[in-house]
């Protein structure tokens, strides 16, 4: 029987092949998140009032609103992108900034890119991590749990070996911080607060 050389006209052919009929399924939507451009773009629409008057007349995912980091206040729209705007089939996000500390930062300044992944509430994303003028540089990759209120935005491990630890990033982006991986990051990141929890993340005392 003829042995299979992989570097043979067949071989490749086949390989091709193979490559082909997986690729579907290895990219899928996680591609998305590396259609980010290189620097952020300013996108219009994205005053604090508009954006709610917006996403209060959408069947929102439950990833979709306005979020606030916890740590200085930074506002942050995620929103679903259309398909005939990504050109992708799945659900894709993007992450943009409505309010924050650093006034060189414009509303509507694209922050990132997020799609779901095959396991309910985990996401992954691709997010600026440098600040430059005005602009946002550096994408860097991250992993985003939604908690089961779908009222808390945390980040767990991240994947590779080292990560960029965003709690760190945002809103002063221009520190760039990367911690080796040894244990989950913790319950640091963003609380909904739009559409607003029909149960407060705290009591309300009067």
């Amino acid at each position: 029987m003829p042995s299979f050389n992989l570097f043979s006209f067949r071989g490749r052919w086949l390989l091709l092949l193979t490559v082909a009929l997986l690729a579907p399924d290895s990219i899928g939507a996680a591609s998305f998140i590396d259609t980010l451009p290189k620097r952020s773009v300013v996108l219009d629409g994205y005053a604090r009032s508009e954006t709610e008057r917006r996403l209060a007349g959408l069947d929102l995912h439950h990833i979709e609103g306005i979020w606030q980091f916890t740590s200085d206040g930074v506002i942050v729209a995620i929103e679903r992108i259309p398909r005939t705007v990504s050109g992708f089939q799945s659900a894709c996000y993007r992450m943009v900034l409505l309010a924050s500390p650093n006034r060189s930062l414009r509303p509507g300044t694209l922050a990132g890119h997020v799609s779901p992944t095959a396991k309910s509430g985990i996401y992954e994303a691709r997010i600026y991590t440098t600040v430059v003028g005005s602009s946002l540089i550096a994408p860097r990759r991250f992993t985003l749990k939604l908690d089961d209120t779908d009222r808390q935005l945390v980040f767990n491990k991240h994947k590779s070996k080292f990560s960029v630890n965003l709690w760190r990033v945002l809103p002063y982006m221009w520190r760039h911080t990367v911690t080796r991986n040894y244990e989950p990051a913790g319950y640091r990141g963003c609380v909904r607060v739009f559409p607003e929890p029909e149960l407060p993340l705290e009591p309300r005392y009067l």
